[in-house]
């Protein structure tokens, strides 16, 4: 049986959510239908356009956006005529272009990290950004007999032990929604590449060499109706301060980066009539690599 379509003006009706990551876009397309007063009729019919015909509808310049036909409605108007709507959806952003993030969260943390260190680090001390601090970095007991270790710490006689201290620290946390097509397997590869790399540039008002990147997780979500939904990027940091003007043991002048390896090589030396160990060289030693963090792509 032949039936006659007709759309009518409440059709190409629409509600797109270009940046939300869950909420839902929509579509309709409805039509006046004529020809029989059998509902079984209707819906075969309105079954085999949902399924072939009108199963999609492409969101205008972007093919790829589609959103699928989910469900249709049918009413019968009386006579041969009926109402026949059928409605689409798609989860996530509708704007296949996009590249700005769509949503941004932070969250940061200045417990700390741990360091292992061999000899006091007081006395003078100036930071990139100009503080200088003085302070006695050895009291020893009795004053008058106690020989001076030179403030190196743990001194047994062989060897400087050392101790574990808290140093400075302040991690935090980006987190990023971000639609499918960003995520490209380039991408990817080119974040792990810039993962334990530390930033040649000024990054988050942080100057060169404050600031490793920890890595970047993401997660997903995707169904075979509603295909890819955006992507949720999170980006870990540590910023730990640039010292310019330091001093250890005898030894002043000492430059360090935030996250390069500073270490003492001692030799013997006399205080008291005692053996003791007095730092003879200081070293500091590049461990991480240099990246160019804009190539995170959330900015610098």
């Amino acid at each position: 049986m032949h039936l006659t379509w007709i759309e009518d003006n409440s059709s190409r009706s629409a509600t797109i959510v270009r940046l939300g990551r869950k909420a839902t876009s929509s579509y309709s397309k409805s039509w006046k239908v004529f020809g029989t007063t059998d509902d079984t009729v209707v819906h075969t019919e309105a079954n085999v356009y949902a399924s072939g015909q009108f199963s999609y509808w492409a969101y205008p310049g972007q093919p790829n956006v589609q959103l699928r036909a989910e469900s249709y409605t049918v009413a019968y108007l009386g006579d041969d005529a009926w109402q026949v709507t059928i409605n689409y959806e798609k989860n996530g952003a509708e704007d296949d272009d996009q590249r700005d993030p769509m949503k941004r969260s932070r969250s940061f943390d200045t417990s700390g990290g741990t360091q292992h260190i061999t000899q006091a680090t007081g006395g003078t001390v100036t930071t990139v950004g100009g503080t200088t601090t003085t302070s006695v970095t050895e009291r020893k007991y009795p004053p008058d007999t106690a020989p001076s270790m030179n403030s190196a710490i743990g001194v047994d006689g062989q060897s400087v032990n050392g101790v574990d201290i808290v140093v400075p620290a302040l991690s935090w946390t980006e987190t990023y929604d971000v639609p499918a097509a960003y995520v490209t397997a380039a991408y990817i590869k080119g974040v792990a590449g810039l993962t334990g790399t530390v930033n040649n540039a000024t990054f988050r008002t942080f100057a060169a060499g404050e600031v490793l990147f920890m890595g970047c997780s993401g997660s997903q979500e995707w169904d075979d109706q509603k295909g890819n939904g955006p992507w949720s990027l999170s980006y870990k940091f540590v910023a730990s301060p640039n010292v310019t003007a330091q001093t250890i043991g005898d030894i002043s002048g000492v430059e360090k980066k935030g996250h390069e390896y500073l270490w003492v090589r001692y030799e013997d030396s006399v205080s008291e009539n005692e053996l003791v160990k007095k730092p003879k060289y200081v070293y500091v030693n590049k461990v991480y690599r240099d990246g160019n963090f804009s190539g995170l792509g959330i900015g610098t």
